[in-house]
């Protein structure tokens, strides 16, 4: 009886997801994830979202405290092309600190595509019937569902540090209470 909960649980959650695809630059993309990888091991000061993590914050006129996870994201972007002398305008994502705004954004913008994920998209998480959400980039495709992903604003397992962290995660599986909403990709 358990296995069958558990197999209505995946079907309904697989069920519901989707992938979007939105238009960005090859060099943009490929040199956003250098940036990301960059900042992997940039840890909070005191686990309140402040220190170093700020900077994240600083292109949305926030101020510590605040969640960044999507600001990280977007700051991967926004520097990579200041550095290349390209237009923000070729930025694919929202400018945006909510996860759930980037995710609509996409949806409205976006063309669907079949859901597998690829290397560079973004991975959301809502929780339910909530605005509060989670995003994190892929840089690895494994077997049977599990991705490697960069994500700002998550734990390190091993020293608890919190931070930009790389993360191993598993699209047919909540995470903490947040569900799986979706991808979204780049072409």
């Amino acid at each position: 009886m358990p296995y069958l909960i558990c197999l209505l649980l995946m079907l309904n959650v697989c069920y519901s997801q989707k992938r979007y695809e939105l238009k960005c630059s090859k060099i943009l993309l490929e040199a956003s994830l250098d940036s990301a990888f960059s900042q992997v091991g940039t840890c909070e000061k005191t686990n309140r979202n402040d220190g170093e993590v700020e900077k994240y914050l600083l292109l949305f006129n926030l101020k510590k405290g605040n969640p960044y996870c999507a600001a990280g994201q977007y700051w991967c972007f926004y520097t990579t092309a200041m550095d290349l002398n390209l237009s923000c305008k070729g930025i694919p994502i929202l400018k945006s600190v909510l996860a759930s705004a980037v995710f609509n954004d996409a949806r409205m913008k976006g063309k669907i595509t079949k859901y597998k994920p690829r290397k560079h998209d973004l991975i959301f998480w809502r929780k339910k019937n909530s605005i509060k959400g989670h995003v994190e980039r892929i840089f690895d495709v494994q077997q049977r569902g599990v991705v490697l992903t960069i994500g700002f604003n998550t734990k390190n397992k091993i020293t608890g540090s919190e931070g930009v962290f790389l993360q191993r995660r598993n699209l047919f599986l909540p995470l903490g209470r947040l569900v799986i909403r979706g991808l979204v990709g780049f072409n």
